[in-house]
């Protein structure tokens, strides 16, 4: 009989518990900011790299939610001589999520596939950064043929990506997600995630390998991240 009685009233009784400690997580009103700044350098101001800020293409605002944040800049390494034949320059990308995290920031092999990316392979790869820090990245290769043009070039683009919360990074999508369900839950905050990206192309016909162009790649995020992040929040 005790036993019926207890097999009844569990259910009902954790329920309660579950239901009940939503009043005692804790919890913030405020959306709580990334710790990646969106003022990227420019000018000199990133060793042996000039840098300028760039604006996102209509295709980016369209493509995500109105209060969507961007920061862009494109950097390149000053010519050694005046007849030297400036390499493509190693883009950064930082977007922050808006109000709804799902309609601003996504995972890139979603949306390249629309600006005209073929052939998206991913891996995981660790970049040491000039402070010394280890960060874990997702590395992603594509193409993007230029039909237009008569000599059939096809750009061959080497990106890295990472996302960065309040206190944590996470270099894939799932992991992002997870972490933000926790803070959600344990911590009692949503938190403004921002999506890194930096990235460059390559050609035979630009005389550039993927080799030369990775090592430019990984040296500007080695050089930016450790002035960009606030690491007291890591």
């Amino acid at each position: 009989m005790m036993k019926q009685v207890l097999r009844a009233l569990l259910p009902p009784a954790l329920l309660a518990l579950i239901l009940g400690s939503v009043f005692i997580l804790p919890r913030h009103e405020a959306l709580v900011e990334s710790s990646i700044s969106p003022e990227l350098p420019v000018g000199f101001t990133l060793p042996g790299w000039y840098g300028k800020k760039v604006q996102e293409s209509e295709l980016e605002r369209s493509s995500l939610a109105a209060d969507t944040r961007f920061s862009k800049a494109q950097y390149n390494q000053p010519r050694r001589t005046l007849w030297a034949e400036e390499k493509p320059p190693v883009e950064v990308s930082i977007v922050y999520s808006g109000s709804d995290m799902n309609s601003s920031i996504h995972r890139p092999e979603r949306c390249l596939p629309s600006q005209g990316h073929i052939d998206l392979q991913t891996g995981n790869s660790e970049i040491t950064l000039a402070d010394g820090r280890t960060i874990a990245f997702t590395r992603l290769t594509s193409r993007v043929p230029l039909p237009d043009r008569d000599d059939g070039l096809t750009l061959r683009f080497v990106s890295y990506y990472v996302f960065i919360g309040h206190g944590t990074m996470h270099h894939t999508h799932l992991g992002r997600t997870f972490q933000d369900m926790f803070d959600r839950v344990t911590k009692g905050y949503v938190q403004r995630w921002a999506y890194l990206q930096v990235n460059s192309y390559w050609a035979p016909e630009l005389n550039l390998t993927e080799e030369e162009t990775d090592r430019r790649v990984r040296a500007v995020i080695s050089k930016l991240l450790p002035g960009q992040v606030d690491w007291s929040e890591m």
